[in-house]
């Protein structure tokens, strides 16, 4: 066990927490400029994450859930969903697993001003499946949105019928039976129907748990077996991913071998996103695996796709080994118009950041542009990046916490550990780079949690963007964003003309000041959460926007002028995919700032 390493990757953390000591005492301590509030208990947010038996002898028990921001009823705000596991019985010492129902999900009705109200009865969501990834979206194209439940056991498919959810699995034509931890939507033939992907993590069976439910054994703690790549002796392997094309109406049909999406061998898939890594019109699919290189589909353009994470430098991190990736979050992070990914990693890796060139390859630079400092004692999940305070310039948050609640035993990083902050900064030599800024902003981050999955929305519609973190064994924390603006914003709603009525796979360019910042809409990343529909842009201190080009995804490009800042628009798709013509002004109905 590199017991050296953690003392060393410890030290610089110490030394920050001195630092910012000493600075109190001395008076020099700033007021925070960047400040993430927790405001989950006087917002309502009660409900406590359960999963599995405290100890977490089996991997079933560590991954946690998720959350999804949507508005349900159709009023204008945006609400909360909030996933939850199960308890679990270890039957013959562990030789038999048996699920016991000891928790629900929830579903949180937005008030106003930051208060939410259970509404789950009423709703159909107090759900009591082990749930993980929560995938949202309008799946119909009628108005409402409809939301994924990846599971341990089987997966279930909510649809919205007018702010009453009702299970539509069966009739779905879904029916995915693995261990899910990753799913999200996406048009992958540009065909207006939005189609589904599942990643499934391992196989597990309650009823023969791994190694004969034998607990793996470290420095003479019990604690549980990883996946196949960390243990190498075959225990907890995994599971073959799942691929759905939509047919637009709320039905699916199952297409991984068809669509080129089956690997000579399954792998222990966490996270999946869409994304258009090489600018050429058509989503393309990235996968993280846990201590196996990472997928990266390519999308040919005719409704198949080839994998080529190492050709595009995409599998593997800077020491050319696969990393135990759980968390991916993309998103151009130095705004030269392409897609760039975040990969969070275990305790003793550090955090991976994949650098496009524009043509959809990759080098790996976390090291070198900041993203890697802080992380060697730190494992991480959930997060992304976004704007905390409208600068121009985009932060990340990163939600941490171990798998092992004997971790400190073992030699390891604390089973509750501080989330992370990065601010983008620019540096002495005119470089963007990150810095971890959790000691002097943190706030809401400082508490030590065991967290998972982080969901972002401007849940306040105040135009900058807050968190919500889902705590293992503990509610939620619900990040307010108090940061003080450091410049200006602008914020969409795009609505797509057919069944894609969510316009997943839209890219927005934005050009204010000088510069032109680009994001894509996508409603679930990161790991296991669906995020605010809506696209944020903070900009800087701008006096105005220049331009606002969209690129709706079957190739339409629209451009529009004259956007007012501050509030968000709402960008309705109304050329024909014939004829792509520039919008006024007229056509881009502005939503106003609720």
């Amino acid at each position: 066990m590199p017991v050296p390493i953690r003392r060393a990757a410890l030290l610089l953390p110490l030394l920050s927490a001195c630092q910012r000591e000493a600075e109190v005492a001395a008076g020099e301590l700033p007021e925070p400029r960047i400040a993430l509030v927790d405001v989950a208990r006087e917002a309502g947010l009660e409900l406590v994450q359960v999963s599995g038996d405290p100890r977490r002898w089996y991997i079933l028990e560590s991954n946690g859930t998720g959350a999804a921001w949507l508005d349900y009823d159709g009023d204008g705000d945006l609400d909360l969903f909030v996933g939850n596991g199960q308890g679990l019985k270890y039957t013959d010492d562990g030789k038999r697993l048996e699920i016991e129902v000891k928790a629900r999900c929830a579903l949180y009705r937005n008030d106003g001003g930051l208060r939410f109200s259970d509404v789950s009865e009423s709703t159909g969501c107090a759900r009591t499946d082990w749930v993980q990834a929560i995938a949202a979206a309008d799946i119909e194209g009628d108005g409402d949105t409809d939301l994924y439940l990846g599971c341990f056991g089987p997966d279930v498919l909510l649809r919205n019928e007018g702010g009453r959810f009702v299970d539509a699995t069966a009739q779905s034509g879904l029916g995915n039976l693995k261990w899910a931890a990753g799913a999200a939507f996406g048009d992958v033939n540009r065909d207006g129907a939005l189609d589904l992907y599942v990643a499934n993590y391992c196989e597990f069976d309650l009823a023969n748990p791994p190694h004969g439910g034998v607990r793996n054994v470290i420095n003479g703690v019990e604690v549980a077996w990883g996946p196949e790549g960390e243990n190498k002796k075959g225990i907890n392997p995994g599971a073959p991913d799942v691929f759905y094309l939509g047919d637009g109406k709320g039905g699916f049909r199952e297409a991984t071998r068809e669509c080129g999406l089956v690997l000579e061998k399954p792998l222990c898939s966490y996270s999946v996103t869409f994304s258009d890594i090489d600018g050429d019109g058509w989503q393309d699919i990235l996968v993280a695996n846990d201590m196996q290189p990472t997928n990266l589909f390519h999308n040919r353009g005719d409704g198949t796709f080839v994998e080529e994470g190492q050709e595009r430098g995409f599998a593997l991190d800077a020491n050319g080994k696969a990393t135990s990736a759980m968390g991916l979050a993309v998103d151009d992070i130095d705004d030269d118009g392409d897609m760039d990914a975040l990969r969070t990693n275990f305790d003793f890796e550090v955090n991976s950041l994949h650098v496009n060139n524009g043509a959809g390859r990759f080098t790996e630079r976390a090291r070198e542009l900041g993203i890697a400092s802080g992380s060697m004692d730190r494992l991480g999940w959930g997060g992304g990046f976004f704007d905390v305070d409208c600068d121009g310039d985009l932060d990340a948050l990163i939600a941490n916490g171990h798998v092992y609640p004997q971790a400190t035993q073992i030699g390891m990083s604390g089973w509750a550990m501080q989330s992370q902050l990065y601010e983008a900064i620019v540096n002495a030599a005119g470089k963007r780079v990150w810095v971890d800024a959790t000691l002097r902003w943190g706030g809401g981050l400082e508490p030590l949690r065991s967290a998972r999955g982080v969901a972002f929305a401007d849940a306040d519609d105040d135009g900058d963007l807050d968190a919500l973190i889902v705590d293992m064994d503990a509610p939620p924390r619900l990040l307010e964003n108090r940061s003080a603006r450091q410049g200006r914003w602008i914020g969409f709603a795009l609505v797509g003309a057919g069944a894609n009525r969510d316009a997943l796979g839209a890219r927005v360019e934005v050009t204010a000041g000088g510069v032109t910042r680009t994001r894509e809409l996508r409603r679930t990343h990161g790991l296991f959460a669906s995020h605010d529909p809506r696209l944020h842009f903070g900009l800087g201190p701008v006096a105005r926007v220049d331009a606002v080009r969209v690129r709706w995804p079957n190739g339409h490009v629209a451009s529009y002028e004259q956007l007012e800042l501050e509030r968000y628009h709402t960008l309705r798709e109304i050329a024909p995919p014939s004829a792509p013509t520039a919008s006024s002004p007229a056509e881009a109905s502005a939503a106003k700032t609720r």
